[in-house]
């Protein structure tokens, strides 16, 4: 009795701590906590599971690319640590970086964290960064300007959670501030508390921002209609889209785009069909109900969690003011970021909609194994799935998820063809000689272009050290040129033709490359007079097949001389993911 005493008495202490917490006033956060209602999802919608295959591309080198844009052949993203990156084939390196330097991802706000992004027409890159504002970047040169600034109030409140932007053909920027109480590094506060989101328009013109749209439940995603006559955003917190109208009768009215979508929806993207793919970052089910909805209904409860959560932090912010440390930072960073939303809702499947420019669903894929997809960006007939949590970037054929749209060949139309990678040759020889490799036969004809174009000669030490003169005959099959002289890597050019023959130039090396063969060419320890080279063309001429031409003394070393000196230069290309790289000082220029 005793033992059951003792519990029921710390039950009571508990419940009146968090009573007093819950009522007593003047406890921060002071934000409003009310009633509100949604309409749920709904848990009855069939989904399509087509990942078969799926490509992980840059693992451990990448952390959080939360949304894609493309332009000119290249993909950019902007991931936690506060940089925007540049993808081109299999590379990836760092262009921009509007925050500080900091020291690791819990002083994101910091570093800064990159969100949406967006090429207008002139390619010109729009980068919101949650802390610091809205960037115009020019990749080219790496500089940028700031023409949205994140401590500047709009409309009275200051924007603390700059999200996602759309850019219209006039050059007005449509984005979306997630919050007015709280910083992204107190998301969790945000998504509790009542909706504070808005939808703002940056007149591009005078220069101002307007809000179109507000008290929003946690505003995200935002993209423009193709014809510019609405423009809608996600609710993330209430699992709906809202429609703003900017022509036509309803011009400045809003209206409900999709509710009760089966999901927490985050970015929204084009199919490139006139329609949008919309990710749900979590899937919401009969079995798989969001936390955070159910307490919707509650607000005491909610505002309850606020105060304690709050109170939790109140003695880490204390030490951290007077004592700075590592570890005070991490557990900050812990109880207040978003991060903490994965603990709460372990199974985070996600899927992505398609839907059309009325709000009907068309399409869905589900991703069984794939978590925390917040955005699916259509690419060079790849779907690319991106994560604010997620260290790598997962590519998806668009013909396996969305075939419909890849028979309509509906790529990017900002991209160029994606280039082939150009396999690199590395050759041993001096400059003036040029060699020639082709799988036909030698004529006569061409034995005489071969020896006038040979204009210099080889010493080599045979094993009697005895030196003769000779010219090189032209091997009619591929071999490979591996000699201990100097090296020189040079780079072939792909040609639309299998047959078509590559040309490699370094210096006044000239080699020319078929595409099905490697040359080859064995180390060369004795000089050939003229007679053998006669001999050798009989030779070829028996066999119409194929021909080896075989020097004798492998075991000899042999150099080549010229009368320009061999550049030492050597030109080495590596395939496969690139690590980051440190950007440059001048990327940090306002």
């Amino acid at each position: 009795m005793g033992y059951l005493k003792s519990i029921g008495t710390v039950i009571i202490y508990i419940g009146f701590f968090l009573t007093v917490i819950t009522f007593l006033p003047g406890i921060p956060p002071e934000v409003e906590v009310s009633e509100y209602s949604i309409k749920y999802p709904n848990t009855q919608t069939e989904f399509k599971s087509r990942l078969e295959e799926i490509q992980i591309l840059f693992s451990g080198e990448v952390n959080g690319p939360e949304d894609f844009a493309s332009f000119n052949g290249k993909i950019y993203t902007g991931i936690h640590g506060g940089y925007v990156v540049q993808i081109e084939e299999n590379l990836i390196k760092p262009l921009v970086k509007f925050g500080q330097k900091c020291d690791g991802l819990w002083q994101e706000e910091k570093c800064g964290r990159p969100l949406g992004l967006k090429f207008n027409d002139k390619g010109e890159l729009f980068v919101n960064d949650a802390y610091y504002g809205i960037f115009k970047v020019n990749i080219n040169t790496r500089e940028y300007i700031n023409i949205v600034n994140s401590s500047e109030p709009i409309d009275g409140k200051i924007p603390k959670i700059i999200n996602s932007l759309d850019i219209a053909k006039n050059g007005d920027i449509y984005w979306t501030d997630s919050s007015t109480d709280f910083y992204l590094y107190d998301g969790m506060y945000s998504i509790l508390a009542n909706p504070s989101g808005r939808l703002i328009r940056y007149n591009a013109a005078t220069k101002k921002n307007e809000v179109l749209l507000k008290n929003l439940g946690f505003a995200n995603g935002v993209i423009l209609s193709d014809d510019e006559s609405f423009v809608i955003v996600s609710e993330t917190t209430n699992s709906r889209i809202i429609k703003y109208n900017l022509k036509g009768s309803k011009a400045g009215q809003q209206e409900i785009f999709a509710e009760g979508l089966p999901g927490v929806p985050d970015n929204i993207n084009s199919d490139k069909q006139g329609g949008f793919l919309v990710s749900l970052i979590i899937l919401i089910d009969s079995n798989n109900p969001y936390l955070i909805q159910s307490l919707i209904p509650h607000p005491y409860i909610r505002k309850m969690l606020l105060r304690l959560f709050y109170l939790i932090e109140a003695p880490f912010k204390l030490l951290q003011d007077i004592y700075p440390n590592y570890y005070s930072e991490r557990i900050l960073h812990a109880l207040g970021s978003l991060n903490i939303a994965k603990c709460i809702q372990p199974n985070r499947t996600s899927v992505i909609l398609r839907m059309d420019k009325t709000g009907k669903i068309l399409d869905t894929l589900l991703m069984k194994n794939v978590s925390d997809i917040s955005s699916a960006y259509i690419y060079n007939g790849y779907l690319w799935l991106g994560s604010p949590w997620n260290e790598y970037i997962i590519r998806v054929s668009l013909k396996q998820v969305f075939p419909d749209l890849a028979d309509n060949n509906m790529k990017s139309l900002d991209t160029k063809e994606e280039k082939q990678e150009k396999p690199f040759l590395t050759v041993s020889a001096t400059p003036n000689v040029k060699i020639e490799a082709k799988s036909t036969k030698v004529t006569a004809k061409q034995e005489e272009v071969i020896k006038s174009s040979l204009k210099s000669t080889i010493k080599a030490q045979t094993t009697q050290k005895s030196n003769s003169d000779a010219t090189i005959p032209k091997s009619t099959t591929p071999k490979s040129i591996n000699q201990q002289s100097s090296s020189v890597s040079s780079k072939t050019s792909s040609s639309s033709s299998s047959k078509t023959s590559k040309e490699v130039m370094k210096d006044n090396l000239k080699i020319e490359k078929d595409d099905s063969k490697e040359i080859k060419k064995d180390n060369f320890n004795s000089q050939i007079k003229s007679e053998t080279l006669k001999k050798a063309s009989n030779e070829i001429k028996k066999d119409n097949s194929k021909t080896k031409h075989e020097i004798p003394n492998k075991n000899n070393e042999a150099k080549m001389k010229s009368n320009q000196p061999v550049k030492k230069d050597i030109y080495e290309t590596q395939f496969g993911k690139s690590k980051l790289v440190k950007k440059d000082d001048n990327s940090n220029k306002k």
